[in-house]
């Protein structure tokens, strides 16, 4: 298990749940429309897809950061000289490629998503990241990829349904500018107070497109969400310190699922709200265990 930990850390195990979490409610949505249900061989497939293609974006990004992670986070396992360099870059590659294989069982439309995702998460991981704008904006478009990863189940919903990808994007690119006050002192009130207003927009426009049948899951969903989110951003709010950030920036990560399940409530009731957020439960345990920052 020693040995093992080291890479259960570089992968974030507690993300690859939030992960999963996109692709099963991007799933609903498109199953929902159709009028079938999302759980098939390509359903799993896809959260292959999904679950590699994260923990690839995660382990290059410790990869091209070991030389400033030395400084600012000896902990890591690359820098703590645990994970080798050239391992880790092994690693990132092979996940990589199972990511898009995957995808490609699927079919077409996934593969094509799957190709840009990688590219999208290379261009975070070695360039975007450290510019104020567009470092948040990829990132929040690599999660907004994963929602449609999972609505290409049924290829035909995206042309019609791909907006709804827009909630990750804004939701994933707030909660990745708040974390740039991790460290350090930039650590500025505002970057908090937009974490927030963001999560009631999303909460606001989730409620908006649920249905009269769905009406009281999704409620509960987006309820659900608010306070999770909240209890973490809540204390920033008061006091925009780099461990209070830090805790709000977590509670928010895992708290992806939330917001997942609350976008494929309308589109399938209770058994789509359970179904995603049992990756909440999932992720929630591992974060206990193993740091998701």
């Amino acid at each position: 298990m020693s040995q093992v930990r080291p890479y259960l850390q570089l992968i974030r195990v507690p993300n690859l749940f939030t992960a999963m979490a996109d692709i099963m409610a991007g799933a609903w949505v498109a199953a929902g429309l159709a009028g079938s249900s999302p759980f098939s061989s390509q359903l799993i497939a896809l959260i292959v897809s999904s679950t590699c293609l994260y923990a690839m974006g995660v382990v290059l990004n410790d990869y091209f950061d070991r030389h400033l992670d030395k400084m600012e986070r000896p902990e890591r396992p690359i820098p703590s000289g645990r994970i080798s360099p050239a391992a880790a870059l092994g690693l990132g590659i092979a996940l990589g490629t199972a990511g898009v294989v995957a995808a490609a069982v699927v079919g077409m439309t996934s593969l094509a998503l799957a190709v840009l995702t990688v590219a999208c998460i290379l261009l975070y991981d070695r360039y975007a990241k450290h510019h104020p704008v567009y470092g948040p904006i990829t990132m929040g478009i690599c999660r907004g990829l994963n929602l449609l990863l999972g609505m290409s189940l049924v290829p035909e919903q995206l042309l019609a349904y791909w907006w709804l990808s827009v909630f990750g994007v804004l939701y994933i690119s707030a909660v990745t500018l708040m974390a740039r006050g991790e460290v350090g002192p930039g650590s500025y009130p505002i970057r908090v107070r937009f974490v927030a207003a963001v999560i009631a927009l999303c909460s606001i426009g989730v409620l908006l497109i649920s249905t009269s049948a769905y009406q009281a899951v999704t409620l509960l969903a987006v309820v659900i969400f608010l306070i999770w989110t909240f209890s973490g951003v809540g204390p920033a709010l008061k006091e925009s310190t780099a461990p209070n950030i830090r805790g709000a920036v977590g509670k928010c990560i895992v708290a992806l699922p939330l917001l997942d399940a609350a976008i494929a409530a309308p589109f399938g009731g209770w058994l789509a709200f359970a179904s995603v957020v049992i990756f909440l439960v999932c992720s929630f345990s591992l974060a206990k265990l193993f740091a998701v920052t």
